[in-house]
């Protein structure tokens, strides 16, 4: 493809002869010279018609250089490039600021084909033209009217084929334009993450196994989080703010911090020490307790919301015992959300408690004990601060599920308003398309919160002594 030029010893083209100039150069206007009398006798073209006139003029003058100087790979292809635009790819174009923009892009690719060809590896090569021809299919046989569109990434594609990195990028911007209508850009963020992660990827193995693994879990984790993707970004955020600016969502969103902040609280005072016990205890009936605390997953939220209802209701034994007893009332109060929030998220800072504990060397507290230390100050002193990173992940996931808990509290304490019950109570109100910025600004809420937290968890140490940012 390069055969104009001869490499030298040191790996450089060496300059073509005179002679070898000349040839070229009068072979390709005579070629521009023939192809234009033939056309315009046969009346396909006019004789004197403007534009072929300036491009035959204009292949003059680049053959003119050519003789003296500039590469003549590149020139002759350059020639040949406004030989054939004058011949037919000029009758092509609807109108003349089409034409030369077909011309200059043609000149550009071929300029980019040439020195990815001479300088870069073969695969660079047949990636680009690949690429070329794949986009010819999509914009000219595919679609209806797009050249305009085939130019413009013509373009993009020249820019990005010298990096395989950044033609990857571009292939994603391209695919999710032409086939993910009308969430290109979702399509467009989902892509480009998971590119980013694969492109980035480290470990003391390079395998290819592991980056193929990698990208079909994050392919699946952005597929399942697609709805939230499109909910946030595809809002207007002008929408979003007038939402923010109601005082009922404001409520709805206070509610929600204060419930599920107690709730998290109240999980922490009972859950951190029965965690403790059970990852340093041995007892009969341990596996059962395991298994009881993982209950209130595999329960509907509609069936565990009816059956606290049957239980802490004003017109139940207990309900009732507690309200005249002791002035609490559960159902349709604050105190109603918390215990429904507490019944959904004990199992997963309960599991995550006793991870935590479990990666902490009984061995540590051992010492300290035969250093004078109590059980009471060696847990205080090296189990908990050393399992403080998962306790604090497991408050987080407790946190973040009771903040998300509707299901139960709809039956026990739809008022006052959380969050959810809001977005539900809109939807069924105005529909999905009118609660779509609540939604919006609900999912920017939660997800804002949980990686605040998730941040914060990443300063408490490990059991290895690193903190988050090192582990």
């Amino acid at each position: 493809m390069t055969g104009a030029t001869t490499p030298t010893a040191g790996g450089e083209p060496s300059a073509p002869s005179s002679r070898t100039r000349v040839a070229v150069v009068v072979c390709l206007l005579a070629v521009h010279v023939i192809s234009y009398s033939v056309l315009s006798w046969l009346g396909v073209i006019g004789p004197l018609e403007f534009l072929n006139i300036l491009l035959l003029a204009a292949n003059f003058v680049i053959g003119a250089i050519l003789l003296r100087r500039g590469d003549l790979l590149t020139g002759g292809a350059i020639m040949f490039l406004v030989a054939a635009h004058g011949a037919f790819g000029h009758r092509l174009a609807p109108d003349a600021l089409t034409s030369g923009a077909i011309l200059f892009v043609n000149i550009l690719v071929v300029y980019v084909g040439i020195k990815i060809n001479t300088h870069l590896a073969t695969r660079y090569w047949y990636a680009f033209v690949g690429s070329y021809f794949l986009l010819f299919f999509i914009f000219i046989i595919s679609m209806k009217n797009a050249e305009a569109l085939f130019l413009l990434f013509l373009m993009g594609l020249a820019a990005t084929a010298r990096s395989f990195r950044l033609l990857a990028y571009f292939w994603a911007l391209t695919l999710s334009f032409t086939f993910c209508q009308p969430y290109a850009w979702e399509a467009t963020f989902i892509s480009f993450v998971i590119l980013t992660a694969l492109f980035g990827a480290r470990g003391s193995l390079r395998s290819t196994t592991a980056l193929v693994f990698l990208g079909c879990g994050l392919a699946l984790v952005l597929l399942v989080l697609l709805p939230v993707i499109i909910a946030m970004l595809g809002e207007d955020p002008r929408n979003i703010l007038r939402v923010l600016r109601d005082a009922r969502l404001r409520d709805a969103i206070g509610t929600t911090l204060i419930t599920a902040t107690l709730s998290t609280v109240f999980l922490a005072l009972f859950t951190v020490p029965l965690a403790y016990a059970v990852s340093r205890l041995r007892f009969p009936g341990r596996t059962l307790l395991l298994s009881l605390i993982d209950v209130p997953i595999v329960i509907p939220q509609s069936v565990a919301g009816i059956a606290l209802l049957g239980v802490f209701g004003k017109q139940q034994f207990l309900g009732e015992t507690l309200f005249y007893a002791f002035g609490l009332r559960f159902e349709g109060a604050m105190l109603g959300i918390c215990l429904a929030q507490v019944f959904v998220a004990m199992p997963f800072f309960a599991k995550s408690a006793i991870a935590a504990f479990d990666a902490v060397p009984p061995g540590l507290e051992m010492s300290a004990r035969t250093l004078g230390a109590s059980g009471w100050s060696a847990f205080r002193r090296v189990a908990l601060p050393l399992a403080s990173r998962g306790v604090f992940l497991g408050a987080v996931l407790a946190w973040a599920r009771a903040a998300g808990e509707f299901g139960a509290v709809i039956f026990i304490a739809p008022t006052p308003e959380t969050a959810p019950v809001a977005a539900f109570n809109r939807f069924n109100s105005v529909g999905v398309v009118e609660s779509g910025p609540l939604v919006a600004a609900l999912l920017l809420f939660s997800v804002v919160m949980f990686f605040l937290l998730q941040l914060v968890a990443r300063s408490f140490p490990t059991a290895h002594g690193a903190t988050g940012d090192a582990a």
